[in-house]
């Protein structure tokens, strides 16, 4: 893993791993980025999934000299198993540890059952060997919080914002401190080799309209920094990087209703959503067909709702 102190006593932690064959976000290795807070009360966020949870201990302990054993939270931006699939193994790991999930997440992270069964639909029949495994987190073990819940991390001051959209669970942690957002997927993603950034998009599940309230809540905190889990840290303007990622949310919601309005297939929608970041559609660097179907998925359900 690459190491970084980001602020003093915080330490992204990055890695790549296994293989995103969904094509979420790559058309390769996962990107992940996880963060230990040290001093008292120390915790991890945005863990990631088993893999990932297990080489972040092995690189406390053996590369900067923390005990493991010391952390007393872990907190996952939301369930999805390439952010909250650790959890489990890392509560069984770590005698004082507790998992922090929003009340609308603890259901699929007690009994993870529908958790795995929605894993394998997006990722294949496979996809332990790209996470690793998925155990439930014992009640016992479990913060369930909401909106503005208060947490001492570090000895300073982090809230919990609610920022659903890219899931139903959703959560952003604000280092009051730092003025630091951890953004979790609530802010898309920022690959560094794309000039712009992709929505906060996911299967089969995303909400287009509380995606952009969230985001509109998070330019509200006024952050001077972002911390998005795949990517890490984010210094450079993070109010043009919020007024980017809205912008490019919207457009692409009102591209793909007009597309399904005139009856394009998938494809060509998709090739839409190519000239639309790339201007030609043979630079993108993967498929953007989940994107497409993400919000044809949302809109379909509008119009089930409305019928």
């Amino acid at each position: 893993m690459d190491v970084d102190e980001i602020f003093p006593g915080v330490f992204e932690l990055h890695m790549d791993y296994g293989r995103d064959t969904a094509g979420l976000l790559t058309d390769g290795a996962f990107p992940h980025a996880v963060w230990y807070v040290a001093g008292p009360t120390p915790a991890l966020l945005d863990p990631g999934p088993t893999v990932v949870a297990q080489e972040t201990l092995r690189t406390l302990r053996e590369e900067l000299g923390f005990d493991p054993n010391d952390i007393e939270y872990v907190i996952p931006s939301h369930i999805h198993v390439d952010h909250g699939g650790g959890a489990g193994w890392l509560v069984r790991e770590l005698p004082n540890a507790k998992a922090v999930f929003h009340a609308r997440g603890v259901p699929y992270m007690t009994d993870v059952t529908r958790l795995a069964e929605g894993t394998r639909q997006v990722f294949g029949d496979e996809w332990e060997e790209v996470f690793g495994e998925l155990l439930p987190v014992p009640e016992e073990r479990m913060v369930s919080v909401e909106e503005g819940f208060r947490l001492d991390l570090g000895g300073h001051p982090y809230r919990v914002v609610f920022m659903p959209g890219h899931s139903l669970d959703h959560i952003g942690i604000f280092d009051e401190t730092n003025e630091a957002l951890y953004s979790g997927h609530g802010l898309g993603n920022y690959m560094p080799h794309r000039f712009m950034p992709d929505p906060p998009m996911t299967l089969p599940y995303f909400d287009v309209t509380a995606s952009i309230e969230s985001i509109r809540r998070a330019r509200d905190l006024k952050p001077r920094y972002l911390l998005p889990a795949h990517t890490g840290f984010l210094a450079a303007n993070p109010a043009f990087a919020i007024d980017s990622v809205e912008r490019v949310t919207i457009e692409l919601g009102e591209m793909i209703q007009a597309s399904m309005h005139d009856g394009l297939t998938l494809d060509a929608m998709e090739e839409q959503v190519r000239v639309y970041f790339f201007a030609k559609p043979d630079k993108a660097d993967r498929s953007y067909l989940p994107t497409v179907q993400a919000y044809v998925n949302y809109y379909e359900r509008q119009q089930r709702r409305r019928s």
